[in-house]
């Protein structure tokens, strides 16, 4: 399986300094956050999701996630819960 797409993560994500709790799926695009508030001037990066699978296997759980869900959990390694996005 090809880890090789672009994922948009945070800053918390891009700098390494918080784990990915939160990853959603919206319109094709795959996001990779830490689950945390963010002010309005957050500036989201592009990586390769090759890189995120590097520093934590068990996102490898969440790579059947269906377009329009995201999955959240509470800690690396905890089960991920997930839920449709809302069509508002």
């Amino acid at each position: 399986m090809s880890y090789e797409l672009a994922a948009f993560v945070c800053s918390h994500i891009f700098d390494n300094s918080r784990p990915v709790l939160l990853v959603a799926r919206e319109n094709g695009d795959w996001m990779y956050l830490c689950g945390k508030p963010h002010g309005d001037d957050e500036e989201y990066h592009v990586v390769g999701r090759e890189h995120l699978i590097e520093r934590d296997p068990t996102l490898r759980d969440t790579f059947d996630l269906p377009d329009q869900t995201e999955a959240e959990r509470e800690s690396v390694g905890g089960q991920w819960v997930r839920i449709a996005l809302s069509s508002e």
